[in-house]
């Protein structure tokens, strides 16, 4: 299979279209965790990781609102829309939800619970796994923007988690403005003041070291953060000189991550390591000039280096012998197989460098990425995984990734840009 279907493009929209939509503002489902002794209802306007009650044997649990996921579906709304157009009403009050729950959330005058609540209810066994008194007794001010996740229902992450994570508001606040060029009529006070708490948390932070997007220690100054800081700062940087000073330093310090091979992962990070989560950052800025563009050198050297690492790394490739795409050398997360949101990544990423430039050759390995997606997604279109086999292309981690539907509307649309550029 050397092209994509597009018939199967148009039933996987729909089909990523809907798994998102179970995900989001999901106030049908209840998760019990019984080593826990808790129950969590999704509150409206929460986005879940994974509408899936996996318990880590082996599926993981990611029945939580991860900011950065949760922007990233922000993100695709229009797209889902388009979709799937009979659920164009759930989606605008949707919006209107996800920013009031994302104001309580973050709100500075909330203070975090003197003791876990948990701490009387879990399993002997489950103890190790609950979150600190200390950490959340000092939950308060602008230390819940440094939080990865929350539970579903609006409180506080209750489990050990790596922390503070400095992607998430800086993200949300860019697809919040992103959405909103889209569809200016959801513009409101509330949008308003959640974009300038997020960005005035981006400046206060922008380029300090904090846990990276996979959400693994040691903190550092990865590129994927600074990135998505800078592109936050610069689309609100037009009226606010303090935010324009931010983002000029944010991508002064990024040239430290830079060198002739590409975007190394970390400013702290040896020559020769890169991230996929780098060409993430930089797609979803989505620029088309300056040093973070599409199409800049270094994205297409940080690329055609990631290639090669996933080229000795999995099997698994495109009918053209393009390999599939994972995270980073080295990763062992649930055995370290290729991920549908990288994969179809880069595919978006190529669509648009065709759409920008006609570029036959870009357009021709998205297709190939494209086409491989089809090859290991579930026969019948639905839930897209988390990861896919490294050999097999059989799926992976978890079954139902809310990032892996927003990735498909995503690289399925730019695909439409790509071909009404290019005539096709």
């Amino acid at each position: 299979m050397g092209l994509p279907d597009p018939a199967w493009i148009r039933a996987q929209s729909r089909a990523s279209a809907k798994a998102m939509r179970n995900a989001c503002s999901a106030t049908h489902l209840i998760r019990q965790r019984a080593g826990f002794g808790w129950e969590v209802r999704p509150a409206p306007g929460s986005v879940l990781a994974s509408p899936r009650a996996g318990d880590w044997n082996p599926e993981p649990d990611y029945f939580h609102h991860w900011i950065r996921d949760s922007a990233i579906v922000l993100r695709a709304v229009p797209l889902a829309m388009q979709a799937d157009p009979d659920q164009t009403a759930f989606w605008r009050g949707f919006v209107a939800d996800f920013i009031a729950f994302s104001l309580a959330i973050s709100d500075p005058d909330r203070r975090g619970p003197a003791q876990n609540p948990l701490r009387a209810s879990a399993r002997a066994e489950f103890e190790k796994f609950l979150r600190p008194d200390a950490e959340l007794a000092a939950l308060q001010g602008a230390a819940w923007l440094g939080e990865p996740r929350f539970a579903a229902d609006g409180g506080p992450d209750l489990e050990q988690w790596s922390r503070p994570q400095d992607d998430g508001p800086a993200l949300r606040a860019s697809a919040l403005i992103g959405l909103l060029d889209e569809l200016p009529d959801l513009a409101s006070d509330a949008a308003t003041a959640l974009i300038a708490r997020d960005l005035s948390h981006t400046a206060r932070v922008a380029g300090s070291p904090c846990i990276g997007p996979w959400e693994e220690a040691p903190p550092s100054r990865t590129t994927f953060t600074l990135i998505v800081q800078w592109d936050a700062l610069d689309r609100g940087g037009a009226r606010d000189p303090a935010l324009r000073a931010a983002a000029d330093l944010v991508a002064a310090l990024l040239q430290d991550a830079g060198d002739a091979g590409g975007w190394r992962d970390s400013i702290e990070a040896p020559a020769g390591s890169f991230d996929a989560a780098t060409c993430l950052a930089i797609l979803h800025a989505r620029r088309l000039d300056g040093p973070f563009a599409i199409t800049a050198p270094r994205t297409r050297a940080t690329v055609a280096a990631l290639e090669r690492i996933f080229a000795d790394l999995y099997p698994l490739r495109t009918a053209d012998g393009i390999p599939a795409i994972g995270r980073f050398a080295g990763d062992v997360y649930c055995g370290g197989n290729p991920w549908y949101p990288t994969t179809l990544g880069f595919a978006e990423l190529h669509y648009r460098i065709a759409a920008a430039t006609q570029d036959a050759e870009a357009f021709a390995r998205a297709e190939a990425w494209m086409a491989l997606i089809q090859r290991v997604a579930p026969a019948r279109p639905g839930p897209l995984p988390e990861q896919f086999d490294r050999r097999t292309g059989a799926p992976r981690s978890s079954l139902d990734l809310t990032w892996s539907a927003a990735a498909f509307l995503e690289a399925a649309a730019a695909r439409d840009l790509a071909c009404q550029a290019m005539g096709r």
